[in-house]
């Protein structure tokens, strides 16, 4: 058991020592990890396996990637392109949704499996679109801005739509229960989101707040207490960090206001713990996978089927907004959107340990994230070259 921690821990700190070559060719971190993890584990050469210490730090960690998630988010960025982001964001969520049910449902016949995979399908990763536009230098445009309100949409959304899914479907009365799962989930996080804002207006009105220490436990501590207040009413605990993310990004600003002196800034703190924990997680998920066939007709026929479902969801949801924004414009927000990592894979995750989601899909959605990252990485430089610079200023 110990040495299977070690192989476990040592191998996660290989994956964080090579970030670098991820980001060089610009794949998502997370599917690389993945496929390392899938190696590792059963379906590979069996070196490493899941046991229950391997298994507890992976929930820590998605814990803390979800938190960091929720912290990044820049709700003036928001609130900029707050209208048109929405639309767009709806638009992309139920698309994909109904694009990655179908293509899931096609193969599967299952409508559980179904269901997780359009809910995995609709998030965007903000990490890897932000990077990529920032890169084009096109993130502070008109475009740029209703991708990070859309984006944001997408993931608050999306985990709110996989806490409904868990708890309908973890009863035995199955898709009864999600309607009522959607009510008793929106009670619940309305309830917390009042705690957590409590607890963190209680901190900025302390001298507490002036010691760096102190106020980044405080904020660990707060998503622990939301992961476990959201696991207490059987939803996924993930969505408790996320959402003590969330609401402590709102202060965020008051603390930087008082800690001027601090190296580096809560955001940046985070981010770096996000990226030294989620290797923990994410190989997890790999060695969770025990059978590998892809010289499976079906699983090729299933991986193609939920890329082309997650390009198309995407791709059409610019164009619910009229003539808002011109043909090039859509062209690159919709590639903007396209692609999936960490909601996507801990949508994944869950449904595959709760039982509703087989290893074809799973590999499919692992397949999908590199997928959609190569393809957005690709053709977004190319767009954003030719952008109308009127545009640039949001014009």
């Amino acid at each position: 058991m110990f040495f299977n921690l070690t192989l476990f821990l040592t191998a996660s700190l290989l994956m964080v020592a090579c970030d670098g070559v991820s980001e060089r060719f610009r794949l998502p971190q997370a599917a690389v990890v993945i496929v390392v993890g899938v190696l590792l584990g059963p379906a590979g050469f069996s070196l490493i396996r899941i046991g229950e210490a391997e298994h507890v730090l992976s929930e820590l960690a998605v814990i803390l990637i979800l938190f960091s998630a929720g912290y990044d988010i820049q709700w003036s960025h928001f609130a900029a392109a707050i209208k048109p982001g929405i639309l767009v964001g709806l638009a992309g969520i139920i698309l994909s949704l109904l694009s990655g049910f179908a293509a899931a449902y096609i193969v599967s016949q299952d409508i559980d499996e179904a269901l997780y995979v359009g809910i995995a399908l609709s998030a965007t990763s903000i990490g890897l679109s932000v990077a990529l536009m920032h890169h084009a230098a096109v993130l502070e445009s008109k475009v740029g801005q209703i991708l990070l309100a859309a984006a944001i949409v997408d993931d608050i959304l999306v985990l709110y739509l996989l806490s409904a899914t868990h708890a309908g479907l973890s009863s035995d009365n199955g898709l009864g229960l999600i309607l009522f799962s959607l009510l008793m989930s929106l009670l619940v996080l309305s309830g917390l989101s009042v705690l957590l804002w409590l607890l963190n207006t209680l901190l900025v009105r302390s001298s507490l707040r002036r010691l760096t220490l102190l106020r980044r436990v405080f904020a660990v501590l707060t998503a622990l207490l939301a992961a476990w207040v959201t696991a207490s009413f059987e939803l996924s605990p993930v969505v408790g960090g996320f959402a003590a993310g969330a609401v402590a990004a709102v202060f965020k600003t008051r603390f930087a206001q008082s800690t001027k002196a601090a190296k580096t800034t809560d955001s940046e703190f985070f981010a770096s713990v996000s990226r030294f924990f989620s290797p923990l997680f994410f190989l997890a998920i790999g060695m969770q996978i025990t059978e590998l066939a892809l010289a499976d007709d079906e699983l090729i026929g299933y991986v193609l089927l939920v890329i082309a479902a997650a390009v198309i969801g995407k791709l059409l949801a610019p164009w619910v907004m009229g003539s808002f924004l011109s043909l090039r414009e859509r062209w690159l927000l919709g590639f903007a959107l396209l692609p999936r990592a960490e909601v996507a894979l801990v949508v994944a995750s869950v449904g595959l340990q709760q039982g509703h989601l087989s290893h074809h899909a799973m590999i499919a959605l692992v397949l999908m994230t590199l997928a959609t990252a190569i393809i957005a990485s690709s053709v977004i430089p190319v767009l954003a070259n030719h952008l109308d610079p009127r545009s640039e200023n949001g014009q």
